[in-house]
């Protein structure tokens, strides 16, 4: 890291990050001559799936991968290509950053950079291009675990939406320019299934006082505002990493244990009650900065940093349980339905269960100890409110259990049940992507913390509410009529514009394509399927048994042949990224 304490950045003339290609990014941000790309286009790692479907392909499928220098200093780094299907990530476009990041843990570099440009999954290649995602997330964590200092840049035209969203916040820092966006769920989505009162999407300047880089540096979704210069992102990167400690403190770089997560915690629940109802960037702005918002709208980086740091942000800190618990409902007994499942799970009488609106929490006796359970009910909408209530639940259970020794800690029982993430202006204004991601670090403080972690997927498991919670599970098991999807076939095509007919052919053979668990299983995405017919309580005990704390996903779908590529790609850019040159 002491190479990059004297930066020399050379005089050149302006060059936008917003219209490079990813290739031209990531030339411009590392040292002349640097650059040594894994698999590159000459290799023709391509995706098979989109060539089923007729469609282009890209020999990168839309993502550089590589080693650099910056400032002297070795680094690791991917950029996505926006203008290849929107920076989509499918099976061989996520496996590159998967491989990437699972290298860096090898070879510990002084930094690892993404330049994210994706829209999230990529629909053509649907139930792997999710799974990609999630497997970028537990590497991601495992990364920024490790105390390796993990940066995300944002200055394309497709920002950082769907899983990108959450995985750009798992980050230690997000560098982002004005032009860039960073949210969930499009305006587009909102729109077609809330109307154009919650969101139009056509109304471009909203869209960027709601998802744009101003919005995000002044809620703190960002952490740096930086110019549509390729040099200044370079600059602002050499700046960010000389900044860090050269050593991860006991609480990490960035808020990773349990004292940093609650301040995070805190700070979230303080943000969703003083915006509580506020629909429009501008009132935002207007807060947390000392201009109006006609001058932020003209301000450059340098002054709407300087604006942000001339206001005092300064609040008390709340009681997280009292604020979280004044927006859900009060706590209710198991209705009939809910309660004959925990009795059939745990047995009657071994568990105590509540529920609060979609949340549901509480202990249950386990075949071999007690145990926590923390999930979704009801086809739950996951919003702000209920993924604070998930998080906070979690660390309650890691503050209860931490004076026992590591072996004689609780597993968690992650039950998901859900529709997806709630889809709201206002909850995409105030950073849902980044309270998933907050959950999603939760999570993964309590495996680090010695809580093994089974998922049940319970009636429904969809995109972003399922990604950032039930994903993340040691194992994952799926119980009858359990339904795993992106998004159904007949939303597919209008998305795609692929006929729904051949989605539907296609779906006979591939697991790519189609909803259901069983295609999740074939794929890797889920480790077990239980039956009406079993004893759920011996299936209990025997995923309790089975948990596997690395993640096993790719190899589980080489070998049931539903992803044929993940892993062998995964494998060979990590050689490649392992090694120190």
């Amino acid at each position: 890291m002491t190479a990059l304490s004297h930066p020399v950045l050379p005089k050149v003339m302006r060059r936008s990050f917003l219209e490079a290609s990813a290739r031209e990014r990531v030339l411009g941000l590392a040292d002349a001559g640097s650059l040594q790309e894994f698999c590159p286009p000459a290799e023709r790692l391509a995706s098979p799936h989109l060539a089923t479907l007729g469609l282009s392909r890209a020999f990168d499928d839309g993502v550089v991968v590589g080693r650099a220098t910056l400032a002297g200093a070795r680094v690791l780094l991917a950029a996505q290509e926006g203008r290849f299907n929107g920076g989509s990530v499918g099976e061989v476009h996520g496996a590159k950053l998967v491989g990437l990041l699972q290298g860096a843990l090898v070879s510990k570099p002084a930094a690892v950079l993404l330049l994210l440009d994706s829209g999230g999954v990529r629909l053509h290649e649907a139930n792997a291009g999710i799974l990609a995602i999630s497997e970028v997330a537990r590497a991601m964590l495992a990364v920024r675990a490790a105390g390796i200092p993990l940066l995300v840049l944002l200055g394309g035209s497709c920002g950082a939406f769907g899983g990108m969203g959450i995985a750009s916040r798992l980050a230690h820092r997000v560098l982002m320019s004005e032009e860039a966006r960073l949210s969930l769920s499009g305006p587009e989505v909102i729109e077609t299934v809330k109307g154009k009162e919650e969101f139009n999407s056509r109304d471009r300047a909203l869209v960027w006082r709601i998802t744009g880089g101003k919005t995000r540096r002044a809620l703190g979704e960002a952490d740096v505002l930086v110019e549509d210069d390729i040099a200044a992102f370079r600059q602002a990167a050499i700046n960010t990493l000389a900044a860090l400690p050269l050593a991860p403190a006991a609480d990490g770089l960035a808020a990773l244990g349990q004292v940093g997560l609650q301040l995070r915690q805190q700070a979230l629940l303080a943000r969703s009650a003083r915006f509580a109802g506020v629909r429009d960037g501008d009132a935002v702005i207007t807060q947390l900065s000392a201009l109006s918002a006609a001058q932020a709208a003209l301000a450059d980086a340098t002054t709407f940093e300087q604006a942000l740091a001339a206001v005092s942000h300064a609040t008390a800190a709340p009681d997280t349980a009292q604020v979280a618990r004044r927006a859900l409902q009060a706590d209710q007994l198991l209705d009939t339905e809910d309660q004959a499942f925990a009795d059939r799970l745990f047995g009657a009488g071994s568990h105590q269960l509540r529920v609060n609106g979609h949340f549901l929490a509480g202990t249950a006796q386990g075949p071999a100890g007690p145990l926590a359970v923390v999930g979704t009910r009801d086809r739950a909408p996951i919003g702000l409110t209920l993924a604070l209530a998930m998080a906070e639940a979690i660390l309650n259970v890691i503050r209860q259990d931490e004076v026992l020794p590591t072996e004689a800690r609780r597993a968690i029982v992650l039950l998901a049940d859900t529709q997806g993430q709630a889809l709201s202006r206002h909850e995409e204004l105030l950073g849902l992507n980044g309270a998933l991601a907050h959950l999603a670090l939760c999570v993964d403080l309590a495996r680090r913390s010695g809580h093994p972690l089974l998922t049940l997927v319970r009636h429904e498991a969809v995109s972003g509410g399922f990604l950032s919670f039930g994903m993340l599970g040691d194992r994952i098991c799926a119980l009858p009529e359990a339904q795993v999807r992106v998004m159904d076939l007949r939303a597919m095509a209008r998305v795609t514009k692929l006929p729904l007919a051949q989605l539907e052919a296609l779906a006979q053979t591939s697991a790519i394509f189609a909803p259901g668990a069983e295609n999740f299983y074939r794929l890797g995405g889920i480790h077990a399927l239980w039956s009406e017919q079993d004893d759920w309580s011996r299936a209990l005990a025997d995923a309790l048994q089975h948990l596997d704390r690395d993640d096993q996903r790719a190899a589980l779908g080489a070998a049931r042949g539903g992803r044929v590529l993940a892993q062998s790609v995964a494998e060979r850019v990590c050689a490649l990224a392992a090694q120190v040159v």
